[in-house]
This record gives structure tokens, C-alpha cells and sequence, in this order.
């Protein structure tokens, strides 16, 4: 039925009625209290971002630093005594950078210890605020150039060339260098290198720390620990050995087991297996030739049967580059050199002196601590055997020439730690293996070992054990870590042509 618009019932129709209450859909409610939350949400995780690290009042001044315009940090100069015995003489500057923690206030901070002897650690800085992302959201990341390194009080001997293999030249080198310092060598060793870490840590106000060291920095670590137990929270030990291991001593057993791992693994890897059948003995062949001259695109260098033998041995460090032995070593038992050399070259400096081996601290630890004592036990046929024997000549020649450090008596004596550790191994690891770790739970009542099948030196290049290692951290407990992902590592392929 049609109505007039003009009717007056239709155009009066409503006029004194109350209007319909128009309610409010509950899914909108839903949607105010959800923008609520987030705003609240946003609001504290800006408040906490734009609250800045600060470091304690009293600290020397805190400047912004940058590592490969992408890693922003806050770098410091601390003054710490040149002899802790002596807190009120001469001084030395300690340089540190903290990577501050992406949520503030942070919960503490994770020092890490570098490797080497001799290296410093803010050479590492983008490293490890990408393999340290995950602890650094909670924690601040410390790094502090060890004394005689980076920009702590640097000891660097002169940058020219030096026959490395050379003990008459290597000894004269260092003789040189030690005597135009202006600091007494005898205080760069481990023991004195943790009162600066103690130091440092009392400047910045943490109360508990936890600490990473790989190599030697697990070995800087341990030494830590056991010195001031109450000031660590964890500890996380990467291809690292006892204190009372001789790791020169066990080097040509270490590095023998490692190249044996890795044949088997490739002769268990069938495209492997039918490319390189003969690879030990292609090895020995080398190993008892001439030297000769290589000359390849970047360079020319000679080759020797020593050189050969730690360019195998470095190239077992890591998996990656262990994929390339097979190959490289068949290559060359056919003439074709080019892969070793210019490995040699790149990355052992040729038959220059080794980049560590230009720091005093290099020196001054390796001739006084006793986890350095270089007398290789030999093993029959061991493709690394004579070069060790060499190296032992070497190092025995230029300590005749090096201070004794201040070491402890009792460095290598066996402590029990009472705090959380865990360590982490490769088991093709050819300096720091399993082995080196054999009594590990009796002095770590509270640790746990994860050793990652395959994996040389070094494991944190694997994003599973940045994930335990973070888990570990963040619980300060080994308690309830699945290490189930280090077991199925993926490594890399056999290079076959």
C-alpha cells in the first residue's frame, strides 16, 4: 500500500516519540580495549628504548662508538693500575665498548672474552652483537681489549717482515721489540688480565656477570671464575680445554683425530668417496716432497712440506673449510697447488710472522703459562708431527729471549666451579676437541657439555647453539636446555670438483 508523502500521518509520524537508543556492537568494545592495551603496550616500550645506557656516576666518560656504521655502542677508557699489586703506581687504559641492551633497564651484562693470546675484543664487535642478538636483548654486551691488545696499552713489536719459520730471525724479531718498551712484559699474562675484567666490572656496577670466552677467551674465563667466583653469574665455555690440558703438547694427537673424522666423513659421503679415494696418501706424498715455488693469481710463495702441514690443519678449524681438504690435497698430489698456497698465503701470512705472534702479550703468555708448554707428544705418522717439532724448536729458541710473566703457582691446579657452566665442543674440533674436556664434571658440579657433531673450533656460528646458549644465559642453568638441534647440524658438502 502506497501513502502520500503529503499525509499528514507520515510527515507527524515520530515527532514525540524518544529516539531508539543506539547501542554499542560488542566487537567494538573489543577493539577499544585492544587499541588500549597496545597503546599502553607502545608506551612502555618506548619509555623504556628512549631511556639511554648510563653508566654508573663517578665512571669516566662514555662517548658513542660505531663498528662498520652499523653496530652502535658506548666506548670508554678505564684507568687501571699497570700492577695490581701496586694500585696506587703507574696506570695503564683499558678500552671498553658496551653494546647496550635493547630492552632497559637491562637485566646485566655478558662479558666477552676474546681469543688469540693477543686478540682483542672489540675487533669482534659486529660479531658478536649478531651472534650475541638474542642474550643482548636483555643484557648488555661488554667488550674489553685485554692489556697488550687493540687499545689497551697496545705492545705490538713492528709490522715488517719476518721469516715466521726462521727461530734465529723470530728470536731476534722479539728481542728487538721487547727491548724498546715502555711497560714491563711481565704483567701481560692471564692472571693479571682478569684483575682488569675485575676492574672493570666494579666501574661499571654490575653485580653478577656472565661470561663468554672462545679458545683462549674460555681459557681467560676459567681463569676469571676461579679467581672471583662471587662476581659471575655463568659461564659459557666455546672449544675450550682444561686447565691443566697442555694444548701444544696435544696437538699433533688432536689434529690427527680431526683429519681422521673428516675422511670418514667423506668417505661415507658417496660422491666423496668416489672423488677422493686416496686422500691420506695423496696427503704423505706432499708431506715428503721438495718445497717449490707456487705462484697463482694474487702472488707467488714458497711452499714447504711444513707449510703444507698447518695449512691442512687450519683448514680442519672449521667445517666449511674442511670441505675443501680432499680437494685441495688431490689437486696438488697432481700439481696443481693453487688452492694450499694461496691459503697459505691469505690467511697464515705466508712465511711472514703470523699478525698474534707481532704482540707482546703473545709471547709473554705463551712462554709463561704452563696450559702452553710446547713439547708435542708424538704420534706415529701424523701428517702434522714434524711441524710441530718445529714449531716446538721455534718457541723454545724465542722464550730463551721473553720475561717470565706473573703466573700464579698454582694456575693449572684443578678448583671446582660452583657456578652454572656450559660448555660447548665440536667434535671435530683439531685444537680444543671433546678429549681436552675428559673430568669436566667434577669440576663443574653445575655444567653441562653439548658437543655438536662434525663442528670444529668454535661452535656459536650455528644459530641452534646461539639459541641454547641465550636459553642458558637468560636461566643461568643447564637445566632443561634441548640440545636435540646441535645433533643435526647441517655441514657443509664435500667440494667435488
Amino acid at each position: 500500500m502506497s501513502v502520500d508523502s503529503d499525509s499528514p500521518l507520515l510527515r507527524d509520524w515520530g515527532k514525540h516519540r524518544r529516539p531508539p537508543r543506539r547501542s554499542t556492537p560488542v566487537s567494538a568494545w573489543v577493539l577499544i580495549a585492544v587499541t588500549l592495551v597496545a597503546a599502553f603496550g607502545l608506551a612502555v616500550w618506548l619509555s623504556e628504548r628512549s631511556q639511554p645506557w648510563r653508566p654508573p656516576s663517578g665512571t669516566p666518560h662514555f662517548v658513542a662508538c660505531t663498528y662498520g656504521g652499523r653496530v652502535d655502542g658506548r666506548c670508554a677508557r678505564l684507568g687501571a693500575p699497570s700492577d695490581p699489586r701496586e694500585p696506587q703506581g703507574r696506570t695503564i687504559s683499558l678500552h671498553v665498548a658496551v653494546l647496550p641492551a635493547t630492552q632497559r633497564p637491562a637485566s646485566g651484562a655478558l662479558f666477552y672474552l676474546e681469543g688469540g693470546p693477543g686478540g682483542a675484543a672489540t675487533s669482534s664487535a659486529i660479531r658478536v652483537n649478531s651472534l650475541f642478538a638474542r642474550v643482548e636483548r636483555r643484557r648488555d654486551l661488554v667488550l674489553v681489549d685485554q692489556r697488550g691488545t687493540g687499545e689497551s696499552n697496545l705492545l705490538a713489536c713492528p709490522h715488517r717482515y719476518v721469516r715466521g719459520a726462521d727461530p734465529t730471525a723470530v728470536t731476534d724479531y722479539v728481542r728487538r721489540c721487547l727491548a724498546r718498551l715502555d711497560a714491563d712484559p711481565r704483567l701481560y699474562t692471564t692472571s693479571v688480565a682478569v684483575e682488569d675484567l675485575e676492574t672493570v666490572r666494579r666501574t661499571l656496577g654490575y653485580r653478577k656477570i656472565d661470561l663468554y670466552g672462545g679458545s683462549y677467551g674460555a681459557t681467560l674465563a676459567q681463569a676469571y671464575v676461579r679467581r672471583y667466583p662471587e662476581s659471575v653469574r655463568s659461564v659459557v665455555l666455546d672449544g675450550a680445554s682444561l686447565p691443566d690440558v697442555r694444548i701444544y703438547d696435544a696437538s699433533v694427537r688432536n689434529a690427527e683425530r680431526a683429519l681422521d673424522a673428516l675422511l670418514t666423513r667423506c668417505a661415507t659421503a658417496p660422491a666423496c668417496a668416489r672423488a677422493y679415494p686416496h686422500s691420506r696418501r695423496q696427503l704423505r706424498i706432499l708431506l715428503a716432497r721438495a718445497p717449490r715455488w707456487v705462484s697463482f693469481p694474487t702472488g707467488r710463495v714458497l711452499l714447504r712440506p711444513d707449510d703444507i702441514a698447518w695449512t691442512v690443519d687450519w683448514l680442519s678449524e672449521t667445517s666449511e673449510n674442511a670441505s675443501i681438504i680432499p680437494f685441495a690435497v688431490k689437486a696438488a698430489a697432481h700439481g696443481d697447488y693453487t688452492m694450499l698456497a694461496s691459503t697459505y698465503a691469505d690467511q697464515l701470512g705466508g712465511s711472514n710472522l703470523d699478525p698474534l705472534a707481532r704482540r707482546v702479550p703473545f709471547w709473554v703468555i705463551l712462554c709463561s703459562e704452563p696450559w702452553a708448554a710446547f713439547d708435542p707428544v708424538p704420534a706415529k705418522g701424523s701428517y702434522l708431527g714434524a711441524a710441530a717439532r718445529a714449531r716446538a724448536r721455534l718457541f723454545h729458541r724465542v722464550c730463551g729471549v721473553v720475561p717470565k710473566g706473573r703466573v700464579p703457582a698454582d694456575a693449572d691446579r684443578l678448583r671446582v666451579v660452583r657456578a652454572p657452566v656450559l660448555l660447548l665442543a665440536g667434535s671435530a674440533d683439531p685444537l680444543d676437541p671433546p678429549t681436552n674436556l675428559r673430568g669436566w664434571r667434577r669440576l663443574f658440579p653445575h655444567g653441562r657439555l653439548i658437543v655438536v657433531p662434525g663442528a670444529g673450533h668454535g661452535t656459536i656460528e650455528y644459530a641452534c647453539v646461539q639459541k641454547l646458549v641465550a636459553q642458558f644465559v637468560e636461566r643461568s642453568s643447564a637445566a632443561g636446555l634441548n640440545p636435540a638441534c646441535a645433533r643435526h647440524i647441517s655441514l657443509p658438502a664435500f667440494v667435488t670438483g
